[in-house]
C-alpha cells in the first residue's frame, strides 16, 4: 500500500486550510505586515502633508509619491511572507513531514500556491489601501481612479509576491530570493545596465510602470503591458517552482 492510498479522502480544502495555518501562525507574516502597513502610512502621511522634495538638477519640487522606488520599498519587506510561505517548507525536514499528510505532490503546489495567493491578496488589502486612500483623498482622486489606483497597487504587491514566492521554492532558502528581488532595483538604479528595452521587462521597472511611476522614461510602459509583464514573470515562476516540487526529492 502506497503513502497516497492510506490517504484518499484528504480533501482540496483540508490541504489549503492547512497551509494558510501554516503561513499564518508564522510570527513573521504578522510582524512583517504590521511594519510593511505602518511604513506605508508613514509615507502616505509625508505625503499628505504637502511636504516637496528637490531631486538632482529638478527645478520643480515634487511630492514624495512621485519617487516610486520611494513608494514601492516597503513591497520588498512583504514579500517576506510569500518567500517564507515557500522556503520554510525546506527547512528542518518540514517537507517530508508536508508529504506525509499530503503525499500528492501536485495537491500539495496547488494548496501552497492557493493559500499563497489568498493570504497575499488579504494581506496587500491590509498594507497598501489605507495608504493609498490617504493618498488619493489629499490628492483629490474621484473614487474611480482611487479605486483603480488601489487596484495597481495590490496587484503589484501580488503578482511580486507570487514572482517571489516560486523563485524561494526554486532556491529552497529565503536568504537568496528576497537578495534578488531586492538587489534587481539597485543594480538599475546604479544605471550600470545601458539597456532600457529589456530593463524595462524587469518585475521592478514593471511594478513601477503599473503604478505609474516608471523608473526612468525610457523604462516606461503603458500599465496594461505592465500588468501582462508581471503576470508573465509570476506564471513562469509559479511555473517553475512547481514542477520542482513535484520532480525534486523530499
Amino acid at each position: 500500500m502506497t503513502l497516497a492510498s492510506r490517504h484518499p479522502d484528504i480533501r482540496h480544502r483540508d490541504e489549503i486550510a492547512s497551509e494558510i495555518t501554516k503561513i499564518i501562525s508564522h510570527p513573521a507574516t504578522v510582524l512583517i505586515l504590521a511594519i510593511t502597513l505602518a511604513v506605508n502610512l508613514a509615507l502616505a502621511a509625508i505625503d499628505a502633508s504637502g511636504l516637496l522634495f528637490y531631486t538632482g538638477n529638478a527645478v520643480v519640487p515634487s511630492r514624495l509619491s512621485s519617487f516610486g522606488m520611494v513608494m514601492l520599498a516597503p513591497l520588498y519587506a512583504f514579500l517576506v511572507i510569500p518567500v517564507w510561505a515557500a522556503a520554510t517548507e525546506h527547512h528542518g525536514g518540514q517537507l517530508r513531514i508536508s508529504l506525509v499528510a499530503t503525499p500528492r505532490r501536485g495537491a500539495l503546489a496547488f494548496a501552497k500556491l492557493t493559500a499563497t495567493v489568498a493570504i497575499c491578496f488579504v494581506a496587500a488589502l491590509i498594507a497598501i489601501v489605507p495608504a493609498r486612500l490617504v493618498i488619493g483623498v489629499s490628492v483629490g482622486l474621484s473614487p474611480w481612479e482611487l479605486a483603480l489606483n488601489c487596484a495597481q497597487w495590490v496587484g503589484v504587491y501580488l503578482l511580486m509576491s507570487l514572482i517571489a514566492f516560486g523563485l524561494a521554492g526554486i532556491l529552497k532558502g529565503t536568504i537568496a530570493p528576497l537578495a534578488i528581488m531586492i538587489a534587481l532595483p539597485i543594480v538599475v538604479a546604479t544605471g550600470i545596465l545601458q539597456w532600457p528595452d529589456g530593463i524595462r521587462f524587469l518585475p521592478d521597472q514593471a511594478s513601477l510602470s503599473l503604478v505609474g511611476t516608471p523608473g526612468y522614461d525610457v523604462t516606461e510602459l503603458p500599465p496594461g503591458i505592465a500588468a501582462l509583464v508581471l503576470l508573465a514573470w509570476a506564471f513562469l515562476s509559479v511555473v517553475v517552482y512547481t514542477v520542482t516540487l513535484i520532480r525534486r526529492d523530499a
